[in-house]
């Protein structure tokens, strides 16, 4: 599931209390709470592990008490890496059994333990960017500047261009 498909989401539970999401936040426990509005613009939370999705409505369970220590996950800060450079924007969150798994920085994927999410995101120095295209048989198979992830090297095994991959990453 994807951050930007639960923004102006409908959500109602069972006693029919209908509403949208207007944001998401994050909290330190890595529990992610939809804020949410009723047709009065009265709001409510709800913990994401209490939402099940129903074909294009989200139905939950029990509301929760807003965590005032949590933080807003705000799509469109930009990204950088730990020299400085800019690599895009934060244009979607992926979020997988109830929790982020990873970013999506214009069309690079970074797994999130390797991002540190703020008034800006920034990717931490364990992530090795392809320097040079990967090529076999003059085709390029990855790209240069991509995010050296599992995904990469798993598509650069079958390929048979593992080696190449990690060189081209030094």
């Amino acid at each position: 599931m994807r951050l930007s498909k639960l923004l102006a989401a409908e959500i109602e539970n069972p006693n029919k209390k209908r509403g949208y999401v207007f944001g998401v936040n994050l909290n330190c426990d890595g529990d992610i709470i939809l804020n949410c509005a009723d047709e009065n613009e009265d709001e409510f939370c709800v913990l994401l592990k209490n939402v099940r999705t129903v074909k294009d409505k989200l139905t939950f369970t029990k509301e929760c008490d807003a965590d005032e220590f949590s933080s807003p996950v705000r799509l469109g800060k930009p990204v950088f890496d730990c020299e400085g450079n800019f690599i895009g924007r934060l244009s979607d969150v992926v979020i997988e059994k109830n929790a982020v798994s990873a970013i999506i920085a214009g069309n690079r994927k970074f797994n999130y333990r390797d991002v540190v999410l703020s008034d800006a995101v920034l990717i931490k120095n364990s992530i090795a960017f392809i320097k040079s295209d990967v090529k076999k048989n003059g085709k390029i198979i990855i790209k240069k500047g991509t995010p050296l992830t599992e995904e990469v090297s798993e598509k650069a095994q079958k390929n048979g261009e593992y080696v190449q991959t990690k060189l081209k990453s030094l």
